[in-house]
C-alpha cells in the first residue's frame, strides 16, 4: 500500500515538472526579441513646379552640399510670359480708350456751349433791336403836342406799363430763349456727369488687370527655385532647355544626416514596440557609433522586407515597419544597416499568466458589450511622461502632447496645404492674438501672430471658410470676475496664406447677437440669447463652416435641456454690415449628447461637419470625461462612437489620413494638453 502511495506521488512530481518545463520552453520560444534591423533614412524635399515651365539653368548636380537660401534652379514659363504680355497690351488699350472716350465728351461739351452762347447772343440783339426802336418812337411822340397833353392817351401807352407791348415783347424773347437753353443745359449737365463717370468703369477694369498683372509678375519671380533648408543633393531629373510638367519632380533635397531610422519586426516575431518606446539605434559596422531614439510609428500591416536586410536575398521576407526619431547629430550615412535595441524584460510565467487573462477578459467584453469605439488611451496612471530637449513632453502611449508652457489647446483645424493643424490656446500671453501650427507628433512647429489684430482672448472655436479664409470666435462668457470684455466678444475673419495670418475683419459677435435679438424677441434663438445674457451663461465652444454660413454650438447653457447650434446665414454680409439683418439667424439643431436617462448629459466642446455629417466632442461639467458623437441622419439623434475616460476632448478636425480624426485634449491646470488620433469613425 505504501508503495502504491509513493509511485503516485512519484507520478504526480512528473507531470507537475513537465508541465513546468513545457511552459518553459513555450515561453523562452516566445520571447520577445529586443533586437531588430533597420536602415537609417531621411526624409527627401521634392522640388517641383505648379504650371509647366522650361528649364533655364541648374546651378547643382548631384551629391552637392547647399545650404540655406542658395539658388538652386531657374525656370521660365512660357505661359506666365505670354499672360503678362497680353494683360500688358490689355491695359494700355483700356488707358487708351480711357482717354479717347473723354476728349469726345469734352468736344460735345464744347460743342453745346457754343450753342447756347450762340442762342444767348441772338435773344440779346433782338431785344436791343426792340428797345432801340422803342426809344426812337418815343422821341418822335413827344414832339407831338396833341399826344403830350392827352397824358392818358397814345402818348402814355408807350410807357413802360404791364400792358406795354413793347415790355411783353422783350419778356416773351426772354422766356423763350430760357426755354431754347434748358434742354442744352441738361444735356450739358448730362455730359459733364458722364465725363466724371467716364473713367469709373474703365477704371474698375483696369484695377483689376494691374492687380492680376502684379500677382502673374510675383509668380513670374517665384520661378527660380531657393534652398529651404541646408543638406545634400539626392537627384536631378531635367537639363537645361527641358520642359518640366506641373509638379513634375526637378530634383530632390535631403538632410546631411539620417532624421529617423526603419526598422522591421520580423512576422514569426514577438514584440512590444509601441510609440513612444525608448530605443538604442547602434550601426553594424561599427557599434561604438549609437543614438538614442524613440519609436514614432509603428506598421499595422504585413510589408516586404529589403533585400538588404534579409539573410537570404532570394528569398522573400515579411515583417512589420517600426519609425524611429533620432537626433539630428548623429554619425550614421545615409542608407546605413543599424540595429534597433530595446530593454525589455523576458516575460514570466506570471507576467504570461497576467496577459492570457487580460487577453481573455478583453475578448469577452468585445463579444458581449455593445458596438462602440474607444479611442487607444491608457489611464494617465499608465502614462510615463518624459521631456525631450526641445521641451516638448512626450508620453509612452498613443496620447501625443503638446507643448505644456503656454498653450491649452482650445480648438484644432487641419491645414491641408501645409501638412499642420492649427492649434489655438484659450489663455495666450497678454491677450495676444497667438496661433499655433503643429505636426502629427503634437511638436509645435511655429508660433504665428495674427497681424493687424492688437489683443484677442478666450479663442475657443475656429472654422476654415472659403479662399483660405479663417474664422475664429470667442466664447462671450464672462471671465472669473463675471465682467464680459470686449476682447472676449469677438469673431474675426483672418486671412491666411501659408503659415501668415492677418485680419480682415472684426466684429463684436455678443453686440450684434444682443440687437439683433431685442428686434426679434418672438423667435427662438433670440429668447435662447436673451435669457443666456441675462443669466450670463453663454458661451460658445464649437464653430464650422458651410455653404456661407457660420454654425456656432453653445457649450451652455441647455435649451429645454438640449445643447443649442445656431447659424449665421451670409457671414461675410453681417462683417461688411457691421450687424444682423431679421432672419439671419436661427436655430439650426438642438442636439442631446446623452445615450441614457441614467447618464449625466454632456455639454458641446467643439463641432466638425465633414461629408454632410456633423461630429461633436462633448465633455462633462463636474469630472474629467467626454465623447465623441455623430449625427444620426435618419433619426436626428446623436450616436456616441468612441469614450474619453478621465479626459477632456477640446477640440476636433480631420486627421492626416482619411477615415481619422484627430482630437485635442485639456485638463487645466498644469497638466499638458494632448491630441489622439481616432481611426474609423469618418
Amino acid at each position: 500500500m505504501r508503495k502504491h502511495i509513493g509511485s503516485s506521488w512519484m507520478l504526480y512530481v512528473l507531470w507537475i515538472t513537465a508541465l513546468v518545463a513545457a511552459v518553459s520552453i513555450t515561453l523562452s520560444c516566445e520571447r520577445e526579441s529586443t533586437a531588430i534591423q533597420g536602415i537609417a533614412e531621411t526624409r527627401e524635399m521634392t522640388i517641383s513646379s505648379e504650371s509647366s515651365v522650361d528649364i533655364r539653368r541648374i546651378n547643382v548636380v548631384e551629391g552637392q552640399s547647399v545650404t540655406k537660401g542658395q539658388l538652386l534652379v531657374e525656370l521660365v514659363s512660357p505661359e506666365l510670359t505670354l499672360k503678362i504680355n497680353h494683360i500688358s497690351h490689355q491695359l494700355d488699350q483700356l488707358r487708351a480708350q480711357k482717354g479717347v472716350n473723354k476728349d469726345e465728351i469734352r468736344s460735345k461739351i464744347r460743342q453745346l456751349e457754343a450753342e447756347k452762347a450762340s442762342l444767348n447772343s441772338e435773344v440779346r440783339n433782338q431785344i436791343r433791336l426792340i428797345e432801340n426802336q422803342y426809344n426812337l418812337n418815343k422821341e418822335l411822340a413827344s414832339g407831338l403836342k396833341s399826344i403830350v397833353k392827352d397824358k392818358k392817351g397814345a402818348g402814355d401807352m408807350a410807357g413802360s406799363g404791364a400792358s406795354n407791348p413793347v415790355t411783353l415783347q422783350i419778356e416773351s424773347l426772354r422766356q423763350e430763349l430760357a426755354l431754347s437753353l434748358r434742354p442744352l443745359n441738361i444735356q450739358i449737365e448730362l455730359l459733364q456727369k458722364s465725363l466724371d463717370e467716364a473713367g469709373s468703369p474703365i477704371k474698375i477694369q483696369v484695377e483689376q488687370l494691374e492687380k492680376e498683372l502684379a500677382l502673374l509678375k510675383s509668380e513670374n519671380s517665384k520661378l527660380n527655385i531657393y534652398a529651404q533648408m541646408e543638406g545634400i543633393i539626392g537627384s536631378v531629373n531635367f537639363k537645361p532647355g527641358e520642359k518640366a510638367s506641373p509638379f513634375a519632380p526637378i530634383l530632390t533635397l535631403h538632410t546631411k544626416n539620417p532624421s529617423f531610422v526603419k526598422g522591421y519586426i520580423h512576422e514569426n516575431v514577438y514584440t512590444r514596440m509601441t510609440l513612444g518606446k525608448k530605443v538604442t539605434i547602434v550601426s553594424q559596422t561599427d557599434s561604438r557609433n549609437s543614438v538614442p531614439g524613440s519609436v514614432v510609428g509603428v506598421g499595422a500591416r504585413i510589408v516586404e522586407y529589403p533585400a538588404r536586410l534579409r539573410k537570404n536575398p532570394v528569398l522573400q521576407s515579411y515583417g512589420r515597419e517600426v519609425l524611429v526619431q533620432i537626433p539630428e547629430d548623429n554619425g550614421f550615412i545615409l542608407g546605413e544597416k543599424v540595429v534597433i535595441t530595446s530593454s525589455e524584460p523576458k516575460i514570466t510565467l506570471l507576467s504570461f499568466l497576467r496577459e492570457q487573462r487580460s487577453m481573455l477578459v478583453s475578448y469577452l467584453k468585445k463579444f458581449f458589450g455593445p458596438e462602440e469605439i474607444h479611442a487607444e488611451i491608457p489611464p494617465a496612471a499608465a502614462s510615463v511622461s518624459r521631456k525631450s530637449a526641445e521641451g516638448v513632453t512626450y508620453i509612452a502611449s498613443p496620447m501625443l502632447p503638446l507643448k505644456t508652457s503656454d498653450i491649452e489647446a482650445s480648438a484644432i483645424v487641419r491645414l491641408d496645404d501645409i501638412d499642420r493643424w492649427l492649434v489655438l490656446s484659450d489663455d495666450t500671453p497678454d491677450k495676444k492674438p497667438l496661433l499655433f501650427l503643429m505636426d502629427g507628433t503634437g511638436r509645435i512647429t511655429k508660433e504665428s501672430q495674427i497681424s493687424g489684430l492688437k489683443e484677442i482672448n478666450d479663442m475657443e472655436s475656429a472654422a476654415t471658410g472659403d479662399e483660405g479664409t479663417l474664422y475664429i470666435a470667442c466664447s462671450l462668457n464672462a471671465n472669473k470676475k463675471g465682467k464680459i470684455e470686449k476682447s472676449r466678444r469677438l469673431l474675426v475673419s483672418v486671412k491666411r496664406e501659408g503659415d501668415k495670418f492677418s485680419l480682415i475683419r472684426k466684429a463684436d459677435l455678443y453686440d450684434l447677437l444682443e440687437e439683433s435679438a431685442a428686434r426679434n424677441k418672438n423667435e427662438e434663438w433670440a429668447q435662447f440669447v436673451l435669457s443666456a445674457m441675462e443669466d450670463r451663461s453663454l458661451d460658445i465652444e464649437g464653430m464650422f463652416y458651410h455653404d456661407a454660413a457660420l454654425y456656432l454650438g453653445f457649450k451652455s447653457p441647455f435649451y429645454e435641456g438640449h445643447s443649442v447650434i445656431l447659424k449665421i446665414d451670409s457671414i461675410d454680409e453681417m462683417f461688411c454690415n457691421e450687424k444682423l439683418d431679421d432672419a439671419q439667424v436661427s436655430v439650426w439643431k438642438k442636439i442631446l449628447l446623452k445615450t441614457d436617462e441614467t447618464l449625466q448629459q454632456e455639454h458641446i466642446s467643439d463641432l466638425f461637419y465633414h461629408n454632410s455629417t456633423l461630429y461633436v466632442t462633448g465633455t462633462l461639467s463636474d469630472q474629467a470625461g467626454g465623447s465623441l458623437w455623430k449625427l444620426d441622419e435618419n433619426t436626428g439623434n446623436m450616436t456616441r462612437v468612441a469614450s474619453f475616460d478621465g479626459l477632456r476632448p477640446e477640440g476636433i478636425a480631420a486627421g492626416s489620413s482619411d477615415g481619422t480624426l484627430i482630437i485635442s485634449f485639456d485638463q487645466g491646470g498644469d497638466e499638458p494638453s494632448q491630441i489622439a488620433v481616432v481611426e474609423g469613425v469618418l
